[in-house]
């Protein structure tokens, strides 16, 4: 206990007192005890819906404390009102994720959603799920994107006197990056390594490696390119005018 106590107190400081409690009671209601001591997962403003039927699981072998961080406040163009969840499916965490204010978390009851490690979504999110959703490692989703496997509202095809499928589930490869309010609709599998503008429309189909995607319909932009996280050059195009043109 003496190890623990100078702990708490020390996240209890970090975290502010409207986040630290919410985040006690989520790790303990959710995760084992040996998980959630660690308290790996911290929420900021948490609003739950029909929490009490949803699982959560952790399947790492390291533990650190706050690896998953859901609500922090990251757009300042956005409300901070931190992060809404909906679940009476399973969450499923891989490894490190940052999902920003504003966001909204929504599983249906025999829907999942699986985030692989270093998923990053910066700010006012909706993540729809009611059957299978993958994001595989180091995903990033840019402002206002909308991932949803299901539409909600099949039609009906007169000639077969029956409902078009509706829903499908969502595979997202290692290295994707979405920009700005991107919508990726149901049955969406993508590879390694895909890059979508802003406002784009993924919908099923084939797609490449290494290839940025945008237009309506959505097509190949550019082809033999990737983002290298953590070397963006945005403060080289701002500050040196040897980048300028």
């Amino acid at each position: 206990m003496k190890r623990i106590y100078p702990y708490f107190r020390e996240l209890l400081k970090l975290l502010g007192i409207r986040t630290f409690f919410p985040t006690l009671f989520f790790n303990f209601y959710y995760l084992p005890f040996h998980q959630a001591i660690r308290l790996p997962i911290w929420v900021h403003r948490l609003h739950l819906t029909d929490f009490r039927k949803g699982k959560i699981k952790i399947e790492v072998s390291s533990i650190k404390p706050g690896m998953i961080r859901l609500g922090f406040f990251g757009g300042h163009m956005y409300p901070n009102n931190g992060i809404h969840i909906w679940n009476k499916g399973t969450l499923i965490f891989k490894g490190s994720c940052r999902i920003g204010n504003n966001s909204f978390i929504v599983v249906g009851k025999q829907g999942y959603i699986c985030f692989g490690d270093d998923f990053v979504a910066s700010t006012s999110i909706k993540l729809i799920s009611f059957v299978e959703m993958e994001f595989g490692n180091h995903t990033r989703l840019g402002w206002e994107c909308i991932v949803m496997n299901t539409n909600f509202h099949p039609l009906y095809d007169m000639e077969k006197e029956r409902f078009k499928k509706a829903y499908g589930p969502i595979y997202i490869g290692d290295n994707n990056w979405f920009g700005t309010q991107c919508l990726v609709m149901h049955s969406v599998q993508t590879p390694k390594r895909c890059i979508f503008g802003a406002r784009s429309v993924v919908t099923r189909g084939k797609y490449e490696s290494y290839c940025v995607y945008g237009g309506s319909p959505i097509h190949v932009l550019t082809r033999n390119v990737k983002r290298i996280i953590g070397q963006d050059l945005i403060d080289k195009y701002i500050l040196d005018d040897s980048f300028k043109s």
